[in-house]
């Protein structure tokens, strides 16, 4: 009879326990609700974003894989959230311990120092299961959080520091290792693929030492256009669209890229280089109170390359059209 009651005790307190941990787990879903089916990448639309302590949460494990493209697992981590009014936009993962990389280019077991993601709002979940996040994250980690944000929040889906909406099959997994590789994947969730991305991996032999560095192996960026990114009094009719990088880049290989549907004007002849072999020309008409914009390369298309063939960071150029 005694051991009866010890028993029935045992299973009431395991129950008890298990009901409690429930209790104290967050559907991140729900805590960041959407009503988004599709992505939205107009520039337009792009949208500002909040981040808190109150953001912070703390995951007892993750694990994110695609095939054997990719692979990142941590032990226990500290997860910053940064949402809008459609729901949540991004996500920076920082490891409490143990945490790893595995992919072709990283190969077996890469250390993680942190983690940034950019998502569709209702892939938080599929990301981030409610059973493994807790809300006691360490919220004395708001700093380094943003530093993470600052650092890399330009890489994809942005409109300056607003957020563009990704479709939900894009994930964009970027990954700061402890021993100073930066590995940068596209996925595509629906294809399972995972295409790397090396222009972001700036790797010095020595962590923090600029002496390091090789200015000659770093990727280009674009340090100047014609118009400037976010004008609003552009002249219609034909124009010189100029993108200038920091360095000399190959000739007859660029990436103009729609930045949505039937966001770029009719062209006018041939692109082409300047004399300086940095500045990329394209001559185009252009309609009175229109938005334009394009990708210089993309996340899918990395055409604009150096003369060593390093593909350029990905650059959103967005103007408008006076009405007349």
């Amino acid at each position: 009879m005694k051991t009866n009651l010890r028993t029935k005790l045992l299973v009431a307190g395991t129950l008890l326990s298990l009901l409690t941990w429930r209790s104290l787990a967050t559907d991140l879903l729900a805590r960041y609700p959407t009503q988004l089916k599709t992505g939205d990448a107009l520039a337009s639309h792009a949208r500002p974003w909040q981040f808190s302590p109150d953001d912070i949460f703390r995951v007892t494990q993750f694990e994110f894989k695609v095939g054997d493209k990719l692979k990142v697992e941590t032990q226990e981590a500290d997860l910053g959230i940064g949402h809008c009014s459609d729901g949540a936009v991004w996500a920076v993962l920082l490891p409490r311990s143990e945490g790893t990389l595995t992919s072709p280019q990283a190969g077996e077991g890469e250390p993680i120092a942190n983690i940034w993601f950019r998502f569709h709002p209702g892939q938080i979940n599929r990301l981030f299961p409610p059973e493994t996040v807790f809300a006691d994250g360490d919220k004395s980690l708001v700093a380094q959080i943003r530093g993470v944000v600052n650092a890399k929040f330009g890489t994809s889906w942005h409109a300056g520091m607003n957020a563009m909406i990704p479709d939900p099959k894009d994930i964009t997994v970027f990954v700061d290792t402890k021993g100073g590789a930066r590995r940068f994947f596209m996925v595509n969730d629906d294809a399972k693929t995972a295409e790397y991305v090396g222009a972001f991996n700036q790797q010095s032999s020595s962590p923090g030492s600029s002496a390091a560095i090789n200015l000659d192996s770093l990727a280009p960026v674009v340090v100047k256009t014609v118009p400037e990114a976010g004008s609003k009094d552009v002249p219609p009719g034909e124009f010189e669209v100029k993108i200038t990088f920091s360095k000399e880049m190959a000739d007859g290989s660029w990436s103009w890229c729609t930045a949505w549907e039937n966001s770029t004007p009719e062209g006018i002849g041939d692109i082409h280089y300047d004399t300086d072999h940095k500045t990329c020309i394209l001559k185009v008409k252009l309609e009175a109170g229109k938005t334009y914009g394009w990708w210089i390369n993309s996340q899918s298309h990395h055409n604009f390359q150096d003369s060593q063939h390093h593909p350029a960071i990905p650059y959103l150029l967005t103007f408008r059209v006076r009405d007349h």
